[in-house]
Order: C-alpha cells, then structure tokens, then sequence
C-alpha cells in the first residue's frame, strides 16, 4: 500500500471514534482493530496534538474526535501522518523522478496518483463510517447486545 501501517492504523482509530460516538479509551480501539496497544496509543497522541481527537483524563477517560468525522478529510490525516509529499515520492524509490527522467513506473502512477488524491480529498472519517455500517451483518449492528448474548462482558 501507498501509506503505512501508521496512516491506516490512524484512520482506522478515527473510524472507530466516530463510529463509536463516545469517549473510547486506547486498549478497547487496539483490541478491536488489533494494532499493537502501545503504537495505538502513540498514534492517538499525535492525532490529538494535531487536533483530530480530545484526550478525556480521569476515570472513564480516553479519546473522542474533536470534530465531526464529516469535517476530517483522508488526505488531511494522510498529510498529517505521512507527509505531504505522500504524492510526490517516487513509487519505485528513486530520489530523482520526474517528468523529464521518468523510473519505470512514473506515467502509470501519474494516472492512479491523481484518481487516488481525488478520492482522499473528497472523502472523510464519516463516508467510512456510512460505507462500514451498511455491510455490516444484523449481529454487529449492536456490540453490546451481541455480547451479552455470547455470556461476554465488557
């Protein structure tokens, strides 16, 4: 994949915030999406110095989004975490790649480089979240229900 692991594990905890809808803390976000506690935990930090998730101290505590997921744009996170030049960076790895000396990939990669940033910039945290919960079986539909049924607690 064109992002890290870091990037994917950052939209993906900001897609639980928000499909949450509540104040989550890091050890339920990293069992639930299985990414390593410590790097959750990390990966919410700089999510909240950069303004995209609250820090909720005390009991109960833990992260919510500091805005509307439909106000958090994927390429803002991207940016945020991977760079800016996310885009600019040649895919096969070369320092210098361009136009006028192209690596092998160059001309194919302008193409899906473009639709790739098109689609970043126009979808945010909340169009994840519609597209998740419309396929998501009927017993994922309520957490809580289904594990009371299965004898779980929280």
């Amino acid at each position: 994949m064109i992002f890290s692991k870091k990037c994917q594990y950052a939209i993906r905890s900001l897609t639980h915030l928000a499909d949450a809808r509540q104040v989550c803390d890091v050890r339920e976000i990293s069992q639930r999406q299985k990414v390593p506690y410590h790097f959750m935990a990390k990966i919410l930090q700089g999510l909240n110095r950069e303004g995209f998730v609250k820090s909720v101290k005390g009991a109960g505590g833990g992260f919510l989004l500091a805005r509307p997921a439909g106000r958090i744009r994927l390429i803002d996170v991207l940016a945020v975490i991977d760079g800016n030049d996310v885009f600019s960076r040649c895919l096969y790895g070369l320092q210098e790649c361009s136009a006028s000396m192209p690596c092998p990939m160059h001309q194919d990669w302008k193409v899906v480089r473009y639709d790739v940033e098109r689609y970043l910039r126009s979808h945010t945290i909340a169009d994840l979240v519609d597209k998740k919960s419309a396929k998501r079986p009927t017993w994922w539909q309520n957490p809580d229900e289904n594990r009371v049924r299965q004898g779980q607690r929280r």
